[in-house]
Parts: structure tokens; sequence; C-alpha cells
């Protein structure tokens, strides 16, 4: 290999032949980052330590910490205790009396205390100002890039990519641990920040294959979506809890319950901005693919600027709506549109459908085959948001998820839209035993960390259990198709329950169970992995393609006996009218409306740390363009070619680089091979991840073709969340008592207005680039909470449910 050396920027490049889509010139405007920004790097490269920042020096054995971590996430009595800790506890809040959860969730919001501490941070940047203008720079640096560049005809068409500024506001509030614990917390807000990073990669190589909005919409955790989900008490609890963190972590206390795998869950006051965040985001990344917008040049409620013309209308239909590329302002046109709303008033759900005058059936999926339809609305989009959900069962928060995204992004979509069936392909190193589980729970069966019949907001008398425990099964109907590692969590070798093994295993299409669970083989090079793709792997998306072919067949034999039902029913109302109060009309199946979603972790990345992927078990980069461009194409013959992607997990600054890169390469509606085998290689993941790290400063004069994309890149990405460009060492700190004790300090920052405003000490640390929140002391000892009962007299600063066991 050949190393160049140049004079004023000391790059270097192990490529020989690094290939971009187009010549990019270095933009013209000098970069400046007044964040102190760093992320600790779990990105491990064969036979190199490069960016390994953490600090080694503990007064805790890591090494055993570690161990008794793997050994008690396995630890069977766990999960059956949890379910009652989890149900709702005597607060100050129930003085009140008892509200319905949407007054309770208002009620906790009014209170002046939480104000100031439920406050977003000031560096979310919402209307993407500092990334337009990155961007509008690279362009008019390479105006050969307009003229040349690939794009389609609609700008529907486009990948829609979502982020969710808030969700870097769920951060770590221990503010006693050690460094080198602090290290080992893998689920942190500056994942967001190699996402991005990841996502401009895509960007600069298909500027307009791409469109990139922020999604500011917020909304309840107590929304009927999310607590058909979820149970009334598991919101609830999870809101208490995140609201009496507050004083906990002030307070140098655990904030979590004791039982809880306190490596993997956190909370802070500010986790509930996140998880609002998420949820919202979730909403618009479904109303994105399936909203019929009103004709006008305004912003949408999901924050989607689109001017739309109307065509000439068509007898008793909507007027039909084309989008444009860029946001403007024009009349309001009045425009009669029609949208499709579900409910789940009974256990025999139905969706709303319409009937012509001679009985036939008009299928909302029919619907979405039209062209105009089809440049209205986005098919593919991918949806940035933090903390994960695949993990989370119904009433039990697991692996680093809180709710479960994916569950609750498919209840919205049919709550609203009319989405009846979904099929769910999890390409997460790690089982998502959450989503499985409620599958189960979906097909009538008792889930099994599921909702008790006192927790549900339909009243299971409407649907109750047959002598075997089993409902009949509602809508929406969700398949469940994972490919992941059986070795790791929750399946971890050497510590996995039976129970565990057999649901990461479990392989069924019958019984209104639709599970197909294929696991990972080790591989030497890339054509055997493949070899392994197109005889093993590929069955997850045969299966999925089965049981979307099995669903659209069945709606067509319940329609057509339907119809028959109709006819008669009609026949007699004309011939015999007097019986027509005896008789009842026929009830219209729900019309079949599909989806695909994909659970995107990316931990099974070649790049991903050893501590994730301890057992060597991964994927190369190119897999994740290879199967979403295949989802793609399973989708342009099942669901009218709509996917949309929510990350999961994915935990080193290279595994998210280079993996949210390959994943958006191949979720496009570009029919051709993408994916250059270039782009995977080490000396791009080394230099995408200086990017991720603590100062960066671009090339002054880059030389080759991978250091000028690299610094593109960059700009780029660290332009799109400012707010999740944060040190190392960042904990969560009450804003309140920062500003009660240490007063305001004067600084400059652009609000979300583009005006300037003076901000508090906390955002002061964050940016001021000779600062930082540094780690504080621990906490005075606590003699009746145990926490120096260690032998040799290092203070144990994480307990493990098995020392709780001990004790």
């Amino acid at each position: 290999m050949s190393v160049s050396r140049h004079e004023n920027d000391s790059e270097e490049s192990l490529i020989e032949a690094f290939e971009t889509t187009l010549s990019i010139r270095p933009s013209t405007t000098d970069y400046y980052d007044e964040i102190n920004d760093i992320s600790i790097d779990h990105t491990v490269l064969p036979d190199t330590t490069i960016n390994d920042t953490r600090d080694l020096s503990s007064t805790v054995g890591i090494e055993e910490l570690e161990e008794n971590e793997r050994i008690s996430e396995q630890i069977p009595k766990f999960k059956t205790k949890r379910r009652y800790s989890l149900l709702p506890r005597i607060t100050e809040f129930k003085k009140i009396g008892s509200p319905g959860l949407e007054e309770y969730y208002i009620q906790q919001k009014l209170d002046p205390k939480y104000d100031e501490i439920l406050r977003p941070s000031l560096l979310i940047d919402e209307k993407l100002i500092k990334y337009h203008h990155t961007f509008s720079d690279f362009i008019s640096s390479n105006p050969h890039i307009s003229r040349e560049s690939p794009r389609f005809q609609f700008d529907s068409e486009k990948t829609l990519v979502i982020l969710s500024p808030y969700s870097s506001e769920h951060s770590f509030g221990r503010k006693w641990v050690t460094k080198t614990y602090l290290s080992t917390i893998f689920e942190r807000p500056q994942r967001l920040l190699a996402t991005c990073i990841g996502v401009a990669s895509a960007i600069t190589m298909y500027p307009f294959y791409y469109k990139l909005i922020n999604s500011t919409k917020r909304s309840s955790i107590f929304s009927s979506h999310v607590r058909k989900i979820h149970g009334r008490n598991w919101p609830k609890k999870l809101f208490e809890l995140c609201l009496e963190s507050h004083e906990k972590l002030n307070n140098d206390e655990l904030e979590v319950p004791q039982d809880w795998n306190t490596g993997d869950i956190y909370l802070t006051p500010k986790t509930i901005n996140a998880i609002e965040g998420v949820i919202g985001t979730i909403e618009t990344a479904v109303d994105a693919l399936f909203k019929v917008t009103p004709i006008t040049g305004t912003t949408s409620t999901t924050g989607i600027a689109e001017t739309v013309q109307a065509p000439a209308p068509a007898s008793g239909k909507a007027a039909t709506a084309t989008a444009s590329s860029t946001s403007s302002t024009s009349s309001s046109s009045s425009t009669k549109t029609t949208t499709t709303t579900t409910t789940a008033a009974t256990t025999a759900t139905t969706a709303t459908t319409s009937t012509s005058s001679n009985g036939s059936l008009s299928s909302n999926y029919n619907e979405n085959n039209t062209t105009s339809h089809r440049r209205k609305n986005h098919n593919l989009a991918f949806v940035v948001i933090r903390p994960p959900g695949h993990h989370s069962h119904a009433c039990l928060p697991s692996g680093f998820c809180l709710l479960n995204n994916v569950q609750i992004g498919i209840e919205y979509a049919f709550e609203k839209y009319g989405v009846t069936h979904c099929a769910i392909l999890d390409i997460d190193l790690h089982h998502g035993d959450g989503s499985q589980d409620i599958c189960w729970e979906r097909a009538g069966f008792t889930g099994d960390y599921g909702q008790q019949e006192e927790d549900e907001i339909i009243d299971p008398k409407l649907n109750p259990r047959d002598d075997y425990g089993k409902r009949f099964a509602t809508y929406p109907k969700v398949g469940y198709f994972s490919l992941h590692d059986i070795k790791s969590y929750p399946t971890e070798l050497g510590f996995a329950t039976k129970e565990n093994i057999r649901n990461a295993s479990t392989c069924i299409m019958d019984h209104d169970l639709n599970i197909w669970n294929v696991h990972l083989q080790a591989w030497n090079n890339e054509d055997e992995f493949y070899k392994h793709y197109q005889t093993k792997y590929v069955a997850i998306l045969n299966r999925a393609n089965q049981f979307l072919n099995n669903c659209k067949k069945q709606y067509e034999e319940e329609n057509q006996e339907y119809l028959a039902q109709l006819a008669k029913y009609n026949k007699m109302i004309s011939t015999k009218p007097h019986l027509s109060a005896e008789l009842e009309k026929p009830t219209p199946p729900p019309c079949y409306k599909p989806l695909i979603i994909i659970s995107a972790g990316f931990d099974a990345s070649e790049y991903e740390n050893p501590q994730m992927q301890r057992h060597g078990i991964n994927v190369p980069t190119s897999f994740y363009s290879t199967f979403t461009q295949d989802v793609v194409k399973l989708a342009k013959l099942q669901t009218n070619g709509k996917v949309i992607s929510f990350l999961e997990g994915g935990y080193s600054d290279g595994a998210l680089t280079t993996g949210v890169f390959s994943h958006l390469i191949g979720l496009t509606n570009d029919d051709g091979l993408l994916w250059n085998h270039t782009w995977g290689s080490e000396q791009v993941v080394k230099e995408l991840i200086k990017g991720c790290k603590k100062n960066w400063t671009p090339y002054k004069n880059p030389k080759t073709d991978i250091t000028i994309w690299a610094n593109e890149v960059i700009k780029l990405g660290r332009s799109m969340m400012p707010n999740c460009i944060l040190p190392a060492n960042y904990i969560y700190k009450d804003q309140s008592q920062e500003n009660n004790r240490e007063g305001m300090v004067r600084t400059q920052e652009i609000d979300r207005d583009g005006k300037f405003r003076v901000v508090n000490k906390m955002v002061k640390d964050i940016m001021d680039t000779k600062g930082g929140i540094g780690i504080l002391e621990s906490p005075k000892s606590r003699k009746d909470e145990g926490l120096n009962d260690r032998a040799d007299g290092h203070r144990v600063t994480r307990h493990t449910r098995s020392y709780y066991k001990r004790v």
C-alpha cells in the first residue's frame, strides 16, 4: 500500500482508488465549529487501536462489572418480578384525585416546578438553518453536481430522512460515576452525531435522492396508539419515574428501580422530551407516507413543507395533489379530501371503506396505486430516533429500550390511515424479543411480559379468551422476521435461558402468528457471506413475502364473501322491504393496506465494538445496502413501494457512520446497484469517525479524493443536529439548579428563530472550546444504601440485579 502525505494537513490515504459518484471540490467557506465536541468511540478496526479515547483508570474492576452484568442479565426470575414493580404506586400526584391520563399529563407539565427543568436545549436547530447553509455551500462549490447528479422527476420520490432533534435530550444523569463506568454506557446521545455523518455520506454521493427534515412534533406518551401497545400503567409509570428522577439524581440516588439493569436503562426528567419527540417523529414518518394533504403552500403539522398543485378534478373523487421540490407559499384552494381513519372499537376492528352504488368495495390499497398519489406522498423514509425500541415489551423496558417504537408506529398507521398489515424486518445484531412478544399479543395470546387484563385500554370482555388462553386476533396484523446473532443478548452464549433461546429461534406461519427467526453465521470473506445470504438469510424476505401474499389472498376471499352476502341482503331488501328492520347489513372486511418496516440496527456491522459484539458474528458493510435494496424490491411488489426504517442499535462511530451510509444507498427508488465496494473500506471509516471527535478540524488543503469527500461529509453531518455534539463525559445536569447557583453567563447562540440570544452556563460549557463538563465527585457515603461494602475498599458505583438478589 502506498502512503501519501501532505505538508499542510497531515492527511493520509491507504486507498489506491476511492471512487465518488462525481468529483467533489472543497467548499469555499472556512469551517468553524464553536462547540467543544467529543464522542466516546467504540469503533475497533483490525490490528489497530485508532481513536480509543476511553480512560482506563478506575477504582472499579470493570471486567468484574461486565461479567456480573452479563450474568445478571439472564436471571430468569428477574422479569417475573418486574411485572409487579411496574404497577402504579401511590404518589403525591394521586392526592389530587384520579384524573384521566391526558388530564394527568397536563397537570404534571403545568407544574411550574418543571418549567425550567424540562426546557429543551437551546442548541436544537428546529429549522435546520445550519444544515441548509452548509449544504448550499457544498452545492455552490460544486456547480457540476447540480448539472450532472441524477435526480427523480418528483420530489416525493426522494427518500425522506427524518431527524428527531429532541432525541438527544435523553442522557445519562448519574454524576457520581467514574469515567470508566461512563465509557460502558453505550446508548448515548452522541450516537446521533455518527448517524448524521452516515446520512451526510449518502447525501454527498447522491444529493438529489434524499430529502432531510426535522420533526419538531412532540406527542403525548398517553396517546391511544402508545397505550394500546403498552397498556394503561407503563406509560404512566415511565412518566412518573422521569419526573421523580429530578430529585433522586440531585440527591445522588439511583433513579430507576433497583431490580432494573442499571447499565442499560437510565432516566432523567428530560427523557420525557426525548420520548415525546420520538413519538412525534414516528407520527411524522407515517404521515409522510399516507397523509392526504390539503392543497396549500403552508407547512403541514408534520413539519414537511410542500407546494401542491391540483389537476382537473375527477367526478366524485377528491382532488389529488402533486408535491413540489421547494417550499413556498401559495394561496389556499378549497379542495375536498378524504382521509381514511380507522378505530379499534371492538375485537373485530373495522377500517374505513367505501361501497359504490353497485355494491363493489373500493380498496384504500388500490387507491394508493394512482400516479397522483405516488407523486404526493413519499414511499421511503429513514427515521433517526433514540432510544431504540425493539427490546421493549408491552410492560417491560429492556436492552436500552423504553417504548417499542416500531409497534407504536404500526398502531398509529392503523388508527389514522387504516394500515391493516405490516411486516417487520429486523436486522439488529440482537433478537427483538419485545417486538416479537407484542406480535404474540396481537395474535390473541398472552405475551411473556405483556398487558394484564386490568391494564388494557380496550375492554377484554369484548374479546374473551378461550379455554386455552387465546383470543381472536385483532387488526393490525403484524409479522416479525428477524436476522440476528443467537449468541448475543438476550440469548448471550453461556447465560441464555431456555425461554429466550426458544423465542429467538421461533419459526411459525400459522395460528395467526407470522414469525421467522434466522441466525447469523461466521464468514471469512464476502463471497462466503453472500452464499449465506442467498441460501439462508434471504428467508426472512421470502417469509415476509409469504405473509403479505397470504394476507392479500385472505382479504380477497373475505371481500368476495362480503359481496355475496351484500348481494343477498340487497335482494332481500328489494323484494321484502318489510323485513329490513330484522336484517343485519353485512360488514365489509378492513381494506387490505400493507406496510413494511425495517428495524434498522447497525450493531452487526464489522466495525462494531467487540464489547457489544462479543462472539465474532457480524456482517460486511455492503450487507446493509444489499438487504435494503431487496426490501425496496419487495415493497414494490407488496406495499406499493412503502417502507419506513427506524434506527435501532449501533453503538460505535464506525458501525453507525458506515452502516447508515450503506443502508441509505440501498433505500432509494433507483433500481440500479449504487453501492461501491470502496465506500466500506477501513480508510473510509478512519476518515469519517474523525468527525465524531473532540475539536475536529477539517483538512486545510486536502489532496486526495477521500479526504476532500470526508471533509464535506463531516461538515454536513455536524450541521444537522448541533445539540448531539457533546463532550465525552457529558452528564445531565439540573438546569434550574445550575442557573440558581451560578447565574447566567452571557454568550450568544442562534436560537430557533435565527436570532442571537443569551444562553445559560450549561450551554456555555458545551459550547466553550476550552471548557467541557467534568465528572463530579462521588456522592457522600450512605451506609444504609450499601455503597461501601466491598472488601477491597473499592467503591461500588454500579449495582447489578445479582447484587440486589444477594443483599
